[in-house]
């Protein structure tokens, strides 16, 4: 056998296996009483995790008293500017 066809069932094996393990617990998921409580949470958790994942990876704002001080400077009001 080749090498390619060697790596590509390999990987269909691998990922068959990941399947059969995510139904088995959403199977064992699904026969929760909690099962409310537990999205609810589910949503809870996704919400911070995302709001960390943007401040880490969005650029920091300007602070307002930053941003005044660039306008005021760009407007050329300091006592040298005549």
């Amino acid at each position: 056998m080749s090498d390619p066809v060697l790596i590509a069932a390999g990987a269909a094996d691998l990922v068959l296996d990941g399947v059969g393990t995510a139904l088995r617990r959403a199977g064992a998921l699904l026969g929760r009483a909690d099962l409310a409580e537990l999205a609810r949470d589910g949503r809870e958790e996704l919400r911070r995790r995302g709001s960390l994942a943007l401040r880490r990876h969005a650029p920091a704002r300007e602070s307002h008293m930053e941003s005044l001080a660039r306008r005021a400077a760009s407007r050329g009001t300091g006592p040298d500017d005549g």
